[in-house]
């Protein structure tokens, strides 16, 4: 009987072990840049696929990315490649067997490649930097896709190639998840960045926060299925959604008390910039979103947040129609709230209130040369403040009349 007894034991604890042991087979060992409790935003795709594989798409996601061939935007072929400053002096974008770069040249020769290392931003325009002794620099020319074509970077000259433009780590903290600056160093020199902890483009984790427990306790109980240790983004107050999305559009150009880095999905912005407070219209349609939202009356009068609109795992490139029918859940012909222009063009109304009421804007806080253009283009991009724009309600009211007739 005591045989018996500890045979028994003995396979229990066994089991026990085995199945503790299977359980840890399944654990994700945190070995993220940013901490140990961060699981990488690729073990998300074990439990979310479809979002994950969808978000891969988004300029979220490519706000900035490695300088490799499917990444890069711009014509690289001889006739389309060349930027000339003057009659000797020129910048061509050059594919070469170490990579791409732009090379100076001056009556002819080369002077000096410049490297593609990191591209920022993919959907509206790219610009390019390269390390230099663990430090960044902004190339000249930029690529812009609504023209197709090479200009020069937001801010650079047009008249002489300038490739000593730094970029500091406050750039990445609305372009990339992570970003740390090198402890070694000596204490006059700039800050070092350290390549290392460079984490591309707007993960997972960035907006939903470390994950590493999330990820360990739902491996190992998969038949659970409402989340553990993650903040839920449907359990947060509206001014956090917004905080969630303003921390990146609402603009660089507040003091920094901590660094957005550290910032984590429920957080209040207020503790990690100084208030931006109202901007009386005058905020730039780059990068200052929200600051241009809450401007609005729709804003003021509705319960909005970004994710009215946005899907944050998808594009925003879905046709005007459909965001046309967000207005409409609100602005509807049988109430006294719909646009008046519907009694004189019709239907047709229905599937843009966007060009009227969201009109593109130039940015004042970007704008860019072309090749053998005198003067600067403007750098076009879709406002945030819902308002009426009488141009942009004559364009369309002349578009819709023409397309009657």
């Amino acid at each position: 009987m005591i045989l018996k007894k500890r045979s028994f034991i003995i396979i229990l604890l066994l089991s026990g072990a085995v199945m503790f042991l299977a359980k840890c087979v399944n654990q994700v060992v945190g070995k993220d840049p940013r901490g140990k409790m961060y699981a990488g935003a690729v073990t998300c795709r074990q439990c979310h696929q479809a979002i994950y594989d969808s978000f891969l798409n988004t300029a979220h996601f490519k706000a900035t990315a490695v300088a490799i061939e499917e990444n890069i935007k711009g014509n690289f072929l001889n006739g389309k490649n060349a930027f000339n400053y003057d009659s000797v002096t020129k910048v061509m974008m050059q594919k070469r067997d170490s990579g791409f770069f732009q090379v100076l040249y001056s009556n002819g020769k080369e002077q000096h490649a410049y490297r593609y290392d990191i591209l920022f931003g993919s959907r509206h325009a790219q610009t390019s930097l390269y390390w230099q002794n663990n430090l960044l620099y902004e190339l000249p020319l930029s690529h812009y896709n609504s023209v197709n074509a090479w200009g020069t970077s937001p801010g650079f000259p047009a008249d002489h190639p300038k490739f000593d433009r730094p970029i500091d780590i406050d750039c990445f903290d609305c372009h990339s998840s992570n970003l740390s600056i090198s402890s070694d160093r000596s204490l006059n020199s700039q800050p070092f960045l350290d390549k290392q902890s460079l984490i591309y483009g707007i993960d997972c984790e960035r907006c939903h926060g470390p994950a590493l427990n999330h990820v360990n306790y739902q491996l190992a109980n998969p038949e659970l299925k409402t989340a553990k240790y993650m903040v839920s983004y449907k359990q947060l107050s509206g001014q956090q959604k917004l905080d969630a999305c303003a921390v990146c559009h609402s603009g660089n150009d507040k003091m920094k008390i901590q660094s957005r880095f550290e910032f984590k999905m429920g957080d209040t912005l207020g503790y990690f910039v100084m208030p931006f407070g109202n901007s009386n219209g005058k905020a730039d349609v780059h990068g200052k979103q929200y600051n241009l939202l809450v401007q609005s009356k729709c804003f003021n009068v509705r319960t909005m947040t970004c994710s009215t609109c946005h899907d944050p795992h998808k594009n925003a490139d879905q046709s005007l129609a459909t965001y046309s029918q967000k207005c409409m859940s609100c602005h509807q012909p049988e109430k006294n709230n719909f646009c008046p222009q519907y009694a004189s063009l019709g239907e047709p109304i229905k599937n843009n209130c966007i060009d009227c009421h969201m009109p593109n804007k130039n940015s004042t806080a970007i704008s860019f040369q072309l090749q053998q253009s005198d003067s600067p283009s403007a750098y076009l991009l879709r406002t945030h403040r819902i308002a009426v724009y009488a141009d942009s309600l004559l364009s369309q009211h002349k578009k819709i009349s023409s397309a009657k007739h």
